[in-house]
């Protein structure tokens, strides 16, 4: 088969339910962006509409926790899977819909049951023509760790799982995972977790990430690059306000210059530090991140303990994994008018999130202030 004829809502045309449905439904959602899709290029990515707090299909525990489950009205798109480039339906729920869980039944006996919206065509498979939200039960195990999903029916689109721990009288919240995901229109923006976004959405498709909040979208090499919007993203911090710090050497955050990071990122870092000084206390800097972050800077500022000649130097110093805030300051000249420091550098985080904050405090305990003057600033980019 080649063209697919007639084509949808011709004049006086005939022709099947699978036209409509590749026509008016598959072709107006967006690609699933795996590179498992490319063999069959008229899959979509299936899903719940998105909506706000994500509410539609959402399954819930009972107000009084009992053996059921509520699934909320929603929309579900969810493709044909018995057999390639049969197109997708649009499946409506339009009430609360209640389902029992089946009981454990005895002590040592744990499952992992689904939730799932499944569509039966008896043009493909099978004698059923619906689409239903039904429970899968799973297979018992000794542990709750060990139990596991059970196999979902080929077209279908899993919304939750539900714990069924031995001996159990009642699903509470606790025990049911919203597994949706979510569809939108071709062109539009699709919110993902951050671990499981399409590895190879069409270039110019936009994803936002729901738990870094932060937008990404697709490149023509197949690679995903961020947005500069968002939590995460990298952000601009100003001084609102003096800080002042006498007779202590302990290095703390500035309250103003920090800027959320996300995990497994990389940002360049550049900051313009306005400070002043007796001429004893001077000025010790360090760059602190969250947990495992890594990364260099250097700074070009007033030398301390050298002639004004060449007072003005650089310093290059290497961030410590895993504990950032035990860096070694560097330390610069001060003065009893305002210096600056030219601040440049990256920052590379792993598996926590954060900020990265400018840390600083006297380089010799004096009473006469250091100070951290308004209009400061730190500004810190996501490249990677």
């Amino acid at each position: 088969m080649a063209e697919v004829n007639p084509p949808a809502w011709m004049q006086a045309g005939s022709y099947p339910a699978r036209n409509d449905r590749l026509g008016a439904i598959s072709s107006m959602l967006c690609y699933p962006g795996f590179a498992a899709d490319e063999a069959t290029p008229l899959r979509i990515r299936q899903g719940v509409k998105p909506s706000y707090q994500n509410y539609q299909l959402k399954v819930r525990a009972a107000a009084t926790p009992n053996m059921t489950v509520i699934v909320s009205a929603g929309f579900a798109w969810v493709d044909n899977h018995d057999v390639g480039g049969y197109g997708a339906y649009c499946c409506v729920n339009d009430a609360d819909k209640i389902l029992t869980i089946q009981p454990s039944g005895a002590a040592g006996q744990y499952r992992k049951d689904a939730v799932v919206a499944s569509v039966y065509d008896a043009e493909t498979s099978g004698s059923a023509s619906e689409w239903r939200i039904e429970v899968i039960q799973g297979a018992y195990a000794a542990t709750a760790g060990a139990a596991v999903l059970p196999a979902l029916p080929n077209s279908a689109q899993i919304l939750a799982s539900v714990a069924v721990d031995a001996t159990v009288t009642s699903i509470t919240a606790g025990k049911i995972a919203d597994m949706r995901n979510y569809t939108v229109a071709a062109g539009g923006i699709l919110p993902v977790l951050s671990n499981i976004y399409p590895t190879r959405p069409h270039p110019g498709q936009v994803m936002y990430l729901t738990d870094a909040d932060l937008f990404v979208y697709g490149r023509p090499d197949g690679t995903v690059a961020p947005l500069i919007l968002g939590t995460g993203a990298g952000g601009f911090a100003r001084k609102s306000g003096d800080t002042s710090r006498t007779n202590t050497v302990a290095m703390s955050a500035d309250p103003h210059l920090s800027v959320p990071v996300a995990t497994n990122s990389t940002y360049t870092v550049d900051a313009y530090l306005i400070y002043q000084s007796g001429t004893l206390g001077d000025f010790n800097v360090a760059l602190a991140g969250p947990t495992s972050s890594d990364g260099s800077w250097s700074a070009v500022g007033y030398g301390r303990d050298v002639p004004a000649a060449v007072a003005t130097q650089g310093h290059t110093i290497r961030m410590n994994p895993n504990n950032i805030q035990s860096v070694q300051p560097r330390s610069y000249g001060g003065d009893t008018v305002d210096e600056t420091l030219h601040l440049r550098g990256i920052l590379r985080t792993a598996g926590t999130a954060g900020s990265l904050a400018v840390q600083w405090s006297q380089a010799a305990a004096d009473a006469t202030a250091t100070i951290m003057r308004t209009d400061s600033w730190l500004r810190v980019q996501r490249v990677a």
